[in-house]
């Protein structure tokens, strides 16, 4: 489970994630962008060299203002703690960022939770994520 509080006012949601080979067991943490309008969780390619991730082939995509992105699938276990990991297919693109797009894909496999706090402090907010089991998933 991840847990975040949040700074008013409220900006975009980043994750740490990790990406690992899960031949191979090589890992990297990365920062993640939660983007509910992305279809796909969208890697830059300079994060993922070096993993060896298996690839799935290659994928054309359209992006919102109508700009073409030609991308490479390739398999990794995607994880937000020890706890919650997901095998999925990831995107890896050509890009300036090392922020990476925490996609639909993987976000419809998660439970969130968002609530507010009040003390003598100020008020606080919080944000939670964490995959659904096993068992969920096969329902989806």
């Amino acid at each position: 489970m991840l847990r975040l509080k949040l700074s008013a006012p409220f900006e975009q949601v980043y994750v740490y994630i990790s990406l690992e080979n899960p031949s191979t067991g090589q890992m990297r943490t990365i920062d993640a962008k939660v983007d509910t309008g992305a279809a796909v969780t969208v890697i830059p390619k300079s994060v993922v060299e070096g993993l060896g991730l298996p690839s799935l082939g290659n994928c054309d995509f359209t992006m919102v203002d109508g700009t073409p992105l030609k991308t490479e699938a390739q398999m990794c276990r995607l994880s937000f703690s020890d706890e919650d990991t997901i095998d999925t297919p990831i995107y890896v693109c050509d890009s300036e960022s090392d922020v990476a797009l925490l996609g639909m894909d993987v976000l419809r496999f998660c439970n969130f939770a968002q609530w507010h706090e009040w003390s003598d402090e100020g008020h606080a907010v919080y944000f939670e994520m964490e995959l659904i089991g096993e068992e969920e998933m096969l329902m989806i």
